[in-house]
């Protein structure tokens, strides 16, 4: 519940959802690929890169694990 709360209140989840889409294309990833490397569904990620839902810390962690990416990028905190 915690970090949908600080997206929506630092208005960051556009950020995110543009950021998680570019880092992913970026990588070369397809969703269904980054999707079975998280255990989710490829649903999953298409919500996340809509903004329509949003990942939990402990998926955060692991979305920047797999994207080799920091937790402040994904979120707009930093450039």
């Amino acid at each position: 519940m915690f970090l949908k709360e600080y997206i929506c209140y630092n208005s960051n989840m556009d950020s995110f959802k543009n950021r998680l889409k570019e880092v992913r294309t970026e990588r070369e990833f397809s969703q269904a690929k980054l999707a079975d490397l998280l255990f989710v569904s490829q649903a999953t990620i298409a919500k996340w890169e809509t903004g329509d839902r949003e990942p939990d810390f402990e998926m955060l962690i692991k979305l920047c694990k797999e994207l080799e990416v920091s937790s402040d990028y994904l979120l707009g905190l930093v450039d």
